[in-house]
């Protein structure tokens, strides 16, 4: 019994894949799956044939010749016979040339069906339609995207993580938005992995266009492919967009309080058993562990854009290596060791000629003989080396906690506000005393505040007079606060 994907999909699906006309098989899918997405129900056989032949129309020059086809015991579906109008039987041969557009189109069809790609259905009203399969739409999905050119995006899932986790969803259907916000941070890592490990492939080119030393390859490569659809697709709209550092920090806050909620997470996890199908306490488990894996996500941003800066100049540098060579080939290191060579070679011939040696003038060094002293030592590197750059996330968080810094020092409780305090309290006109100033906790603090800056401060706009006639050592109570019995007087201290 098959196990894993076959045990979907059909023996055969990929074999037409595979075969000789496997690119007009791939496009006649996803002409298909175009027409699939724009018609709200199946599509009527007719025009599925229709659209088939029109393009067989136009590429049938370039159709290769097919075997006979398999049993259909072996495919494990139906094949619908050809119809008497649709056969030439005048023209009955192997030859693909020797059949009508819409015979050859009927044919492609039901090889799509017989391999699974495709289901026939007859309506009540004998209508046949096309449908399509379970199975077959996500690869239908993939060939489309392929087709249509591969358009990565970077700036999207980050936002929408930001619009899930910290809107108003988050509230009512918080499993919805956590599982939605994990599927958008796995896509934005996996867009950056594919864009890191893609430069890999134009590099891998790059060096068998210079093996076999074709310049021109070389620039297109670089020029036209690299830079058009790495450089300006990918690599500058990855690194001209502050989206990550402009809502990453927002998400990280968010993250930890939903981690801290135990409201809400009870509330979430509620709601999640209805899909997951499991305990209150598996899908709370499993909440909290997608909110970590988006959090262990966005930071891992920061290694994946210092991969691919590293990559993409390690190939702008052996790209302008390449095209440089060819362009002025003395200019690299292989065509200086080739110069030095044919010199050596020249001066053994006994050839007074100097023009190579004035050309592989070095300017190293200018002894007439090495020894020990000569070699060039390496200086030891310091211990505390700050030559690197910091990362985004450590600028992001020291400018989280400087915002977070100047915020309470703009809530300090200063000279400035303390003295105010005391002239909204009636200072201006009278002396104030401990129990007209004290009447819960926050003014109490204000009172202290204001008795530091009395005792402390020359600065401060009020004077502290004490009760020299005060019976229990100078205090009193105001307010269940037991406080020195003194006064503050408008004026400074003499």
């Amino acid at each position: 019994m098959p196990t894993g994907v076959f045990s979907v999909l059909p023996n055969n699906f990929f074999s037409l894949l595979a075969s000789g006309n496997r690119q007009h098989y791939s496009a006649l899918l996803v002409l298909y799956y175009r027409l699939f997405q724009e018609y709200p129900r199946g599509l009527e056989r007719e025009l599925v044939v229709r659209e088939f032949m029109n393009y067989l129309l136009l590429h049938r020059d370039t159709l290769a010749e097919e075997a006979a086809e398999e049993s259909d015991e072996a495919s494990g579906y139906e094949t619908p016979e050809l119809s008497v109008q649709e056969f030439d039987f005048e023209n009955n041969a192997p030859a693909n040339r020797s059949i009508d557009e819409r015979t050859l189109a009927s044919r492609f069809l039901k090889r799509l069906i017989n391999a699974g790609w495709l289901g026939e259905e007859t309506l009540a009203d004998f209508t046949k339609v096309i449908n399509i399969t379970a199975w077959g739409k996500p690869f239908m999905k993939a060939l489309a995207d392929v087709d249509g050119g591969l358009k990565p995006e970077y700036e999207s899932h980050i936002v929408t993580i930001y619009s899930l986790l910290c809107g108003d969803t988050i509230k009512k259907d918080g499993h919805h938005a956590v599982l939605r916000a994990h599927e958008e941070a796995r896509s934005l890592i996996d867009a950056l992995k594919v864009l890191s490990q893609s430069i890999k492939g134009y590099y891998d080119k790059l060096n068998a266009e210079a093996i076999r030393s074709k310049a021109a390859s070389a620039l297109h490569e670089h020029y036209n492919l690299y830079a058009g659809e790495v450089l300006d697709r990918a690599y500058k709209r990855l690194k001209t967009s502050d989206n990550v550092s402009r809502y990453r920090q927002s998400i990280f806050k968010q993250v930890a309080d939903l981690l801290r909620d135990e409201e809400w997470l009870d509330a979430s996890a509620g709601r999640y058993t209805r899909i997951l199908q499991s305990s209150r306490e598996e899908c709370r488990e499993k909440l909290k562990v997608m909110l970590e894996n988006i959090r262990d996500d966005l930071r891992s941003v920061d290694p994946l854009e210092d991969e691919i800066d590293r990559r993409n100049a390690a190939y702008s540098r052996s790209s302008t290596e390449i095209i440089r060579a060819y362009i002025e080939p003395d200019s690299t290191v292989a065509g200086k060791i080739g110069m030095l060579i044919k010199a050596i070679q020249s001066a053994a011939l006994g050839d007074e000629s100097r023009e190579l040696s004035s050309r592989i003038a070095h300017g190293i060094y200018r002894l007439g003989f090495l020894s020990p002293s000569s070699l060039a030592l390496r200086r030891p590197k310091e211990e505390a080396d700050f030559s690197s750059s910091p990362s985004k996330a450590d600028l992001e968080a020291l400018a989280q906690t400087e915002n977070e810094f100047m915020e309470r020092m703009r809530r300090r409780l200063s000279i400035k506000r303390i003295g105010a305090w005391l002239d909204e309290q009636g200072g201006k006109e009278k002396a104030l005393a401990p129990t007209e100033l004290i009447n819960d906790e926050d003014s109490y603090i204000r009172f202290v505040y204001a008795l530091l800056y009395g005792d402390s401060r020359n600065s401060f706009g009020y004077s502290i007079e004490e009760n020299e006639m005060a019976e229990n050592a100078g205090e009193i109570r105001a307010a269940d606060y037991v406080v020195p019995d003194i006064k503050f007087r408008k004026g400074q201290r003499a």
